[in-house]
């Protein structure tokens, strides 16, 4: 009963089904493309039970409600009449009925810049992917305790099969991406499955392992590349089919479409991307993963500290897209310093949140920010930022001031993570090696939490004079 309350409510102060082009969500939020904003009542909506806040971009209306948003997606679809998940048809059109992705990728993001438009696209393509990508990477981390801890050998079978599960999701992560990416540019998903799955073609994957191993096609050259694992390569070359497909479409006769269209897209495509855009997208990935390993070996403390500093900014400013940089350190570099700065600044905000707490004279008050404080430790910082740190001020500079010790702690102690999970105290075993890497963890953990907590402590005492 709860999210069909709802559900009702937000239909009705959003405008009505009639104003919603489409509704999708991400880990926290209802997202809703909404047709008139003058028709949306956003101090209703941030007046439902259990909604933490609404944010405005562009002609996007975002309903912030944490973890629960993936029930309440769903009931708001059955109670709306949305389509979920629904398949792009071959006739479909950039008016047609709601999908779980968003369709409309300019209407989205109109008022952001290039920079924080491609991040936010890249979040769209990639948080699909991130309920298996977390469970592998949970199930990597088991796997390493208790072979650190001795509990079974290597070879262990048990081990063995937990490997092969763990590792599914990350081997053939291009097929989820290219997947979501085909949806988001507009075509059908089963497209960008059979992009990656040239991409991931026993000849390619295996010939990669030859030096400078390829084919020529017409006297070019096409490269192999090992793309497992991989993002940029398949979601340029989905990128480039969709404009193709599209284009083709147009002048297709409709009663031959279904035949000729997706064959025409392919023989055009297929050459582009695995001649350039592929290896492209293999070039861009490493040198992003080298350039911010460029960033930490000049100077480590103070490359955490910045970052692990602005991560609440950007989780308020809806500024997404760290994971595909995450996932690319982890295919290149087997391992990942930049997701620990999500892990400790989640701590930091909950010292923060938890600090407040104890300060705070009103009940509801004071529960609210006990329990998001808690909620912030296992890795959901949005209630706790949004609840509390935000309207309160100084709890969110206290969190920032947190983080930064804390990542600039992590960084200088050469902490990494080894396998990608929520970033929070429940990935503790994706920090576990053979070394001293999990105590340098601890360590920063403690940092992190105590420096949010007494930035807060502190700040909370000082009386601002109007």
């Amino acid at each position: 009963m709860k999210y069909e309350e709802m559900s009702k409510l937000i239909l009705k102060y959003a405008g009505g089904k009639s104003n919603i082009d489409e509704a999708y969500h991400c880990i926290t939020r209802l997202r809703l493309n909404v047709k008139e904003l003058s028709k949306v009542n956003v101090e209703k909506l941030k007046e439902i039970a259990d909604v933490i806040t609404v944010k405005v971009i562009g002609n996007q209306v975002q309903i912030v409600v944490g973890p629960g948003v993936e029930t309440l997606y769903d009931t708001f679809c059955k109670i709306g009449d949305f389509n979920k998940n629904s398949e792009i048809s071959n006739d479909q059109n950039d008016n047609s009925t709601a999908t779980a992705m968003p369709k409309n990728i300019e209407d989205e993001s109109k008022a952001k810049n290039p920079i924080t438009k491609l991040l936010n696209t890249l979040a769209a393509i990639v948080t699909p992917s991130l309920n298996a990508i977390i469970a592998g990477g949970m199930l990597k981390g088991l796997s390493a305790t208790i072979t650190a801890l001795k509990l079974l050998p290597i070879n262990d079978p048990v081990i063995q099969v937990l490997n092969i599960v763990a590792d599914a999701p990350f081997w053939f992560l291009p097929f989820m991406i290219g997947y979501a990416a085909a949806k988001r540019f507009k075509i059908s998903g089963y497209y960008g499955l059979m992009m990656a799955g040239t991409l991931m073609y026993p000849t390619i994957i295996n010939g990669s392992m030859k030096p400078n191993a390829g084919i020529l096609l017409w006297g070019i050259k096409v490269p192999f590349f090992n793309y497992k694992a991989s993002i940029f390569p398949v979601l340029l070359s989905v990128w480039i089919l969709s404009y193709i497909y599209r284009w083709i479409n147009k002048w297709m006769p409709a009663k031959i479409q279904i035949v000729f269209t997706g064959m025409l897209a392919f023989l055009i495509a297929t050459p582009i991307s695995l001649v350039i855009l592929a290896p492209l997208g293999n070039y861009i990935a490493v040198e992003l993963t080298t350039a911010v390993t460029k960033l930490y070996a000049f100077s480590a403390p103070i490359a955490g500290a910045f970052f692990c500093g602005i991560i609440p900014l950007t989780i308020i400013f809806g500024i997404k897209g760290w994971s595909a940089v995450e996932l690319s350190n982890l295919n290149i570099l087997h391992y990942d310093f930049m997701l620990p700065n999500f892990f400790f600044s989640n701590l930091a905000v909950s010292g923060a949140t938890l600090a407040s707490a104890l300060k705070m004279k009103k009940v509801s008050d004071k529960s609210a920010a006990t329990s998001t404080g808690l909620l912030a430790i296992l890795g959901i910082s949005e209630p706790a930022l949004y609840g509390i740190d935000v309207p309160y001020k100084k709890p969110l500079w206290s969190a920032m001031i947190g983080g930064a010790i804390g990542g600039g702690t992590a960084a200088l102690l050469g902490v990494k993570t080894f396998a990608f999970a929520m970033p929070g105290i429940t990935s503790i075993a994706t920090y576990v090696d053979n070394g001293n890497n999990l105590l340098m963890t601890a360590i920063a953990i403690i940092v992190s939490w105590i420096t949010g907590f007494i930035a807060e402590w502190f700040l909370s005492s000082i009386k601002i004079k109007n």
